[in-house]
């Protein structure tokens, strides 16, 4: 489980409120597999698979829209997220409902993951891209 206090804010509020949708979606997903709900996890799953989409695709956007330097290693971490999330999706959706797969990724890949990129990659981007609609 993520607490929105763990949460590193950037400079765009609307990459914030992202995060935060996010951290919320995460949450859903990891108290379901922890219920061992099975309908429930897959859902979650789902909607994560689906935000994730939407999310990466608006930065990605906005960085190519105004030339982010480190769009191509940016996008390859998107894009290995989301391979690894489809993955996990596919992997519990075709097996038995293995609980501790989705809650050993969450808790130990995809939480940090967040964290991290959050810290180091989206906040250089939010910084660049409001430098760059000042301009």
């Amino acid at each position: 489980m993520i607490a929105q206090e763990q949460l590193p804010m950037v400079a765009m509020p609307s990459m914030n409120d992202i995060h935060l949708e996010d951290m919320i979606l995460i949450n859903q997903l990891s108290s379901a597999a922890q219920g061992k709900n099975i309908a429930a996890t897959k859902i979650f799953l789902e909607e994560l698979v689906e935000h994730s989409i939407a999310h990466f695709s608006t930065e990605e956007a906005m960085m190519k829209e105004h030339n982010f330097p480190s769009y191509s290693i940016h996008k390859a971490e998107h894009d290995r997220v989301l391979k690894e999330l489809n993955n996990i999706t596919r992997i519990f959706s075709e097996g038995e409902g293995d609980f501790s797969l989705i809650t050993s990724y969450v808790d130990g890949s995809l939480i940090p993951w967040l964290l991290n990129h959050t810290e180091i990659l989206d906040t250089d981007t939010a910084i660049f891209l409001v430098n760059a609609t000042k301009s």
